[in-house]
């Protein structure tokens, strides 16, 4: 499907001085026409006032103030980075809870596999549903539930009471990020600079959230406990469910009308493709989890993978003759739709892996306390933030192909840096320009394709359209930590790796080269120009046949 070339509009930017030497000969009553009409110098700034006001792009009307949109997009920021939060607090706690529970390696690999698996396989249906039912009251419910399961993990007296309930937490967390994506996308339906802005805070969701759970969630566990950093999580997520009754606006797919007759919709629900979904990418992930440490060529792991892989392939083929799919099978056929996925899901997979790796190495290698690995990774929180405001000033300006290129270019170069890290290395030398490398790329790929996978379905899709995007996350990080343990394990127990303990990291960060290198060389064949421009509009002159490009501002008020 390719986009509608008014998704992807373009401006032609003029100077203020130009624009008023036009307006001062091109209107008819103007004073070098008529000698008459003098424009006063308080009239002069009201307009360029206005100009700026309408380039940077007017509030969606669903919020009653800037305050309250500027909360939502926070609110919906927060909520992107649930399940990656989450993960990065899986990391850092994992020698103290192993320890306190009992855990082995494999059950340890669980906590975070078990909510990526439950998040990954009700992505879909839960976008879908929200889209039908109500993305506020879904958001609403998510936060508040997620809050409570935290709660209960930080009382965990076993490992099979932690996984059930990380499991759980999974779904919570299905059930947030699709609404937050459907509202957003939804209420900035006008391409601006102001949407621009708004998607680039949003996009430091995923990234961001993996950095800050392991930061805050490290001086947590220092300070106190393992347990202490899941009652954080749960008291943060409590203020953020109170927060967002008020912070989110009532941006629904439907007409106020009471449950029973929006129940009404769920006949059109993809049941079958829902089912698939769910036990195809739940027995995927699980077999790719358990493969590293199982072993391959058992027979329940190629179980897993096989069935798995089928579920998936019939699921493909149902959705193209349903009449109202999960996934619909048309956007797959824009170029740079499966292009962009592909190199996202690329680029996360080496950013996971290098991340998770590293935190590995400062806490198995160096022998840093929790405190001292977040304090290592801090810069990887300000640069992250620092990078997505850059990200949000570019994207209208640079192409996005360019962009996409660089953030490819900037996970290679960080994936290298890694793998010649040694036990001496000097942290400012390759460690640090390696961690703003990493975020950098994650922040620009993220910023392009949020944008341009939310202009891919129509407005009454936009939570399905969050559901299909990080269903491709969700999966494309349990993939690659069951590819990177199954190098380290494997190098792990070779003669070179128990006589070299870097020789397994180096491994693992040369895996996360490779899939850097291989989004690079996919990334040039994207065809995008810039995203967030305002329509333009071409209006006849009175005494010129020739047409004009006028603002989306100035083009929006003469339609009023």
């Amino acid at each position: 499907m390719a986009i509608p070339p008014e998704q992807h509009p373009e401006i032609t930017e003029v100077s203020l001085e130009q624009a008023e030497s036009d307006e001062m000969k091109g209107t008819p009553n103007s004073s070098s026409l008529h000698g008459d009409a003098v424009v006063s110098d308080e009239e002069q700034d009201l307009s360029r006032l206005e100009r700026i006001k309408t380039h940077f792009g007017d509030r969606p009307e669903c919020f009653k103030n800037t305050f309250q949109e500027v909360s939502f997009v926070f609110q919906a920021t927060v909520a992107t980075a649930t399940t990656s939060f989450l993960m990065g607090l899986s990391l850092i706690i994992t020698v103290p809870v192993s320890k306190d529970l009992g855990m082995t390696q494999g059950e340890i690999a669980w906590i975070t596999a078990s909510t990526s698996l439950v998040a990954g396989a009700f992505q879909l249906a839960l976008g879908q549903l929200a889209d039908m039912l109500g993305r506020k009251p879904m958001f609403i419910t998510g936060m508040g539930t997620f809050s409570a399961f935290v709660l209960l993990v930080a009382f965990s007296q076993n490992p099979f009471w932690m996984l059930i309930v990380c499991g759980i937490l999974g779904a919570c967390s299905a059930m947030v990020v699709p609404p937050a994506i459907g509202i957003l996308g939804a209420a900035y339906t006008v391409p601006s600079k102001r949407k621009n802005m708004a998607f680039s805070a949003f996009s430091a969701g995923n990234p961001l959230g993996f950095v800050f759970g392991i930061i805050l969630c490290g001086i947590a566990t220092q300070l106190s406990s393992w347990r202490a950093a899941f009652i954080m999580l749960c008291i943060i997520w409590a203020i953020f469910t109170v927060h967002a009754i008020w912070a989110v606006p009532n941006v629904e797919n439907f007409d106020r009308a009471p449950l029973r007759e929006r129940l009404g919709t769920l006949k059109h629900f993809d049941y079958v493709g829902t089912i698939l979904t769910i036990f195809g990418t739940g027995m995927f992930t699980a077999g790719l989890t358990l493969g590293p440490e199982d072993g391959w060529t058992r027979p329940h792991v190629l179980a897993l993978l096989i069935v798995g892989i089928a579920l998936l392939v019939i699921f493909i083929f149902w959705e193209r003759i349903f009449p109202n799919p999960l996934m619909p099978p048309h956007i797959w056929t824009d170029r740079n739709f499966s292009l962009i996925i592909a190199v996202v899901l690329l680029g996360m997979m080496s950013f996971t892996a290098s991340v998770f790796w590293t935190a590995f190495f400062l806490q198995e290698i160096k022998h840093f306390s929790t405190l001292i690995v977040a304090v290592h990774l801090l810069p990887m929180a300000i640069a992250g933030i620092i990078w997505n405001i850059v990200a949000g000033r570019i994207l209208h300006r640079v192409s996005n192909t360019m962009i996409m290129v660089v953030g490819a270019a900037c996970y290679v170069g960080a994936s290298l840096l890694f793998s010649f890290m040694t036990p001496e290395s000097n942290y400012w030398a390759l460690m640090f320009p390696a961690l703003i490398l990493n975020v950098c790329g994650s922040d620009f790929q993220f910023n392009v394709a949020n944008m341009y996978v939310m202009q891919s379905l129509p407005k009454h899709q936009q939570s399905l359209a969050g559901g299909i995007f990080n269903v491709v996350i969700r999966l494309s990080q349990t993939a690659v930590m069951g590819i990177s343990t199954a190098v380290f394990s494997s190098v792990e127990l070779t003669p070179e790796g128990m006589a070299d303990p870097m020789l397994k990291f180096t491994r693992t960060f040369q895996v996360s080269v490779a899939l850097a290198a291989v989004g690079l060389l996919i990334s040039p064949f994207i065809r995008l120009g810039t995203q967030g421009n305002h329509p333009k509009e071409e209006v006849q002159e009175p005494d010129k046949s020739k047409t004009v490009a006028a603002s989306a501002g100035e083009s929006g008020l003469e339609e009023k």
